[in-house]
């Protein structure tokens, strides 16, 4: 017990032992997160999402079971791509596809020196090395050198959702210089009984790369889903990184970033509409540690009904971070009196000679733009209608692949459709 925290109104993570998975790495991991603690409501970073029924599950690891016989065909996003499946935390291989200049080698086969950059981070929390130690799914995806991926690799994720049930998914990927990579990271659970998706996924982007990244996350009603992700970028390298949260009753993702080297270029975005009692909480955190880089953010959020929802983004400009460019924007809008969202941008710059700045702002619809489309013919439900919909659809544009753009849009219309119809 020795270095173990344990907080008021919280578990011990020594309640978590029995979800450790067998690897050297991972057990180190677990340890991690015994120093760390379990956080608690008192702390700022989970100031408004509470984990107070979270606590309250009868975690369990997930069954081990077949994908074969889940009909995850008419699950996928049904897109041209390579792709990857993954049912209750295991990897299937036989429900996967082969990728031509890809090595794919699934996590509990890596080497001591593989599982290496596995235990590496931007910024770790107690959710961060949980996931790593209770990873029994996932995948090492390495990208040769001068290759360009010529269709996305499409990471399912299908989870029964059984009531306390985890499972766990540890992925990386590794690109070498001048190498092209689209990844698709999709989430989905199948039953309401309330279970528990860790996730993560670490990034490196070698000299001259080009990654593109979307995350959905589209989990059922009663479902816990922590994820947190890593992009490192070297010299000249390129990344775009959307996280789209769809469903499920409590969604918590971070995004954490690193500018290791000159002349790199980042673009995170997400959009977040709760409604009923759902937490949506999205953050981000993005180190400046290399000169003349640029880096921008969009982060859209619509709040409905009891919805609550949580922004929190950290631009953090290292002393030789010189020329630095970078740019944070959050907007929200407020459907109803009962709705919560609380965003808070922040910068902290060591360095001179930068452009950098961070912009919030959360309001209600307006009506006199309702009032012009009205005066033109328009009725108030299909006003509202366009209105929420080009509010959140300049997230969804920024996605480079035309299906998966497509498919976001019809989500996210269709969701501000039922919003409209029924309040």
């Amino acid at each position: 017990m020795g270095g173990l925290l344990v907080k008021s109104n919280c578990p011990s993570v020594d309640t978590l032992q029995h979800l450790v998975q067998g690897q050297d790495w991972q057990k180190n991991q677990f340890a991690k997160a015994k120093s760390v603690g379990l956080p608690s409501a008192k702390e700022e970073g989970w100031k408004y999402t509470s984990l107070e029924y979270f606590y309250s599950l009868p975690l369990q690891s997930a069954a081990l079971q077949s994908a074969e016989n889940i009909s995850y065909e008419g699950l996928s996003l049904g897109i041209d791509a390579y792709r990857l499946v993954f049912f209750d935390g295991h990897f299937s291989a036989r429900c996967s596809d082969w990728i031509p200049k890809v090595r794919v080698t699934p996590l509990n086969v890596l080497t001591a020196v593989e599982t290496y950059e596995l235990s590496r981070s931007v910024r770790a929390d107690a959710f961060t090395y949980l996931t790593d130690a209770t990873a029994s799914g996932g995948v090492l995806i390495e990208v040769e050198p001068n290759t360009q991926v010529t269709k996305p690799i499409y990471l399912l994720h299908i989870s029964s959702g059984q009531n306390g049930e985890v499972c766990s998914y540890r992925h990386h990927i590794e690109m070498a210089p001048l190498s092209e990579l689209e990844v698709i990271e999709h989430h989905i659970s199948l039953e309401q009984g309330g279970g528990v998706t860790l996730s993560r996924l670490t990034s490196y982007i070698g000299e001259g790369a080009n990654y593109q990244h979307t995350k959905l996350i589209e989990e059922s009603k009663q479902q816990h889903h922590f994820g947190h992700n890593d992009i490192r970028l070297q010299r000249d390298a390129k990344a775009k990184s959307t996280a789209v949260l769809l469903s499920g009753l409590l969604v918590r993702h971070q995004t954490s970033s690193e500018l290791s080297g000159d002349n790199g270029e980042l673009a995170m975005n997400s959009v977040a509409m709760p409604k009923d009692e759902q937490t949506f909480d999205s953050r981000t955190y993005l180190k400046h540690n290399a000169p003349h880089c640029r880096s921008e953010q969009m982060h859209k959020i619509i709040g409905r009904d009891k919805g609550n929802a949580v922004f929190d983004g950290m631009i953090y400009v290292d002393p030789v971070a010189l020329k630095t460019d970078g740019q944070m924007d959050t907007h929200s809008l407020l459907l109803s009196d009962h709705a919560q969202v609380n965003c808070k941008p922040q910068l902290e710059i060591y360095a001179d000679d930068v452009k950098c700045s961070h912009g919030a702002t959360t309001g209600q619809m307006d009506k006199n733009q309702i009032d012009y489309m009205r005066a033109r013919g328009i009725n108030q439900e299909q006003a509202e209608q366009m209105l929420m919909s080009a509010f959140v659809c300049e997230v969804a544009d920024k996605i480079r692949h035309p299906s998966l753009r497509s498919y976001v849009n019809t989500k996210l219309a269709d969701s501000l459709h039922k919003e409209v119809n029924h309040g």
